[in-house]
């Protein structure tokens, strides 16, 4: 998966833009994007490299800002099943936020894609000492969870109604 070098100075002030740029920070506070800014970091990573894997730790939050990533779960017998693909403009992971943090699938690139991660402890901490922050965070992260059910209650119907 790789790691996620400090930012240098001037790297904040770029990574504060593509924050502010995303859709999942849409009309945030410029003073919250600027304590997100400070945990965060931009990564790209080649075709089939994974962002996450089931039962590692959830660590981070991250932005899709470039590219396609699919959200998978493994099947002995079939293999890798995507479940969903995530695009520019989404978000991959809440189980930061969650005990026992840990990742419910694997997330693996299927082009060259550009990511913010957040870290999840980073987060943690803004989301106690901001209550107005954590509140606004928790929001947007809860549209996120209906979304994600939603497509998945979409698939299942479509799954189960098809021709036999």
């Amino acid at each position: 998966m790789g790691t996620y070098e400090p930012l240098n100075a001037g790297e904040s002030d770029t990574v504060q833009v593509a924050l502010a740029s995303h859709p999942f920070f849409a009309a945030l506070d410029a003073e919250h994007l600027a304590l997100i800014a400070d945990g965060a970091s931009e990564r790209t990573l080649g075709t089939d490299q994974f962002v996450i894997r089931h039962g590692h730790t959830a660590d981070a939050l991250y932005l899709v800002v470039e590219g396609a990533v699919a959200l998978e779960v493994s099947d002995p017998s079939r293999g890798p099943i995507t479940i969903e693909t995530i695009h520019s403009g989404d978000v991959i992971g809440w189980s930061w936020l969650f005990p026992p943090r840990s990742w419910a699938f694997d997330g693996r690139c299927l082009t060259s894609t550009r990511l913010l991660r957040i870290d999840g402890e980073h987060l943690r901490v803004l989301i106690d000492a901001h209550p107005a922050l954590g509140r606004d965070l928790v929001l947007r992260l809860g549209r996120v969870v209906v979304e994600r059910l939603q497509a998945a209650r979409v698939q299942l119907l479509d799954v189960h109604h098809e021709p036999r």
